[in-house]
């Protein structure tokens, strides 16, 4: 698999990986909750990424900021890799192993999350399952200070099954992501209770787990570090659900309580 990393790095586009390669990555995402692609995003898209990010935090105050849908990628640096046909493929072939049957005809969704000052502060350990079955995270740039915490990905590996109801999952999820249940999460003594693995990321590796089934969230950074990660999604099995939408309206009324930035006094 290093290898193959090299390889990518010389070309465009991301080359046609062989089923025995994605099988492997399938059953390591099985047994050891998160499967990694090293040294396969090319240090120029880096750079330009970085870039763009910088411009936009800019524009966001330096503090947290995400972007969805597909405007943004499109736009962005990173839309040769979400365009990438052989990243698609491997991204069903995975959706395939999971849900074993073929996968359906559908883009993959991406999100970009920049932590950054304060309001970054309360995006970390918010533990959740994503409504797709699989996630692919991309660090784009990680804090690599002297002891500087670099935000981590912090995973309870395959904790439960894909959810085929939409109704079960909407239930599961209001149990598993409110505030209380998140401090539970949180605490060491649960994380070495139920093997939650901390996953420390180096941009230029794609990160590969069932986002459904497994309860994940990043750890903090100091307020002025800057922290980003591309997120890739393929398959959310209640996409056509009327429960999913209520489910997002919800979610996105979350997003803006919580990016709302705290006020500061006038000094007297």
């Amino acid at each position: 698999m290093q290898e193959l990393g090299r390889e990518l790095t010389r070309r465009a586009e991301l080359p046609t990986l062989p089923v025995a390669d994605i099988n492997r990555l399938a059953q390591t995402i099985d047994t050891s909750g998160v499967a990694v692609l090293r040294d396969v995003i090319p240090a120029a898209m880096l750079d330009r990424a970085r870039d763009y990010i910088k411009c936009k935090l800019h524009q966001h105050d330096n503090q947290y900021f995400g972007l969805a849908g597909r405007e943004w990628i499109v736009a962005s640096p990173l839309a040769e890799l979400a365009r990438s046909s052989a990243f698609h493929d491997i991204l069903a072939a995975l959706w395939e192993h999971a849900m074993r049957r073929a996968a359906p005809d559908v883009e993959v969704t991406s999100s970009l999350r920049v932590l950054a000052g304060t309001v970054g502060l309360k995006h970390s350990g918010l533990f959740h399952y994503d409504s797709y079955v699989v996630t692919a995270l991309v660090p784009l740039i990680i804090p690599d200070g002297a002891d500087e915490p670099r935000g981590d990905l912090v995973l309870y590996p395959n904790l439960r099954r894909v959810r085929r109801h939409a109704i079960v999952n909407v239930l599961e999820k209001a149990v598993v992501e409110n505030a209380l249940s998140r401090a539970i999460w949180r605490l060491p003594l649960v994380q070495r209770w139920l093997s939650a693995r901390a996953i420390p990321m180096q941009p230029g590796n794609i990160y590969f787990f069932w986002g459904m089934r497994s309860l994940h969230a990043n750890r903090a950074c100091l307020p002025e570090s800057l922290r980003c990660t591309a997120l890739f999604h393929f398959g959310d099995p209640h996409a056509a659900s009327v429960l999913k939408r209520f489910s997002a309206r919800h979610h996105q009324a979350r997003l803006r309580s919580l990016n709302r930035a705290p006020h500061t006094r006038a000094p007297h």
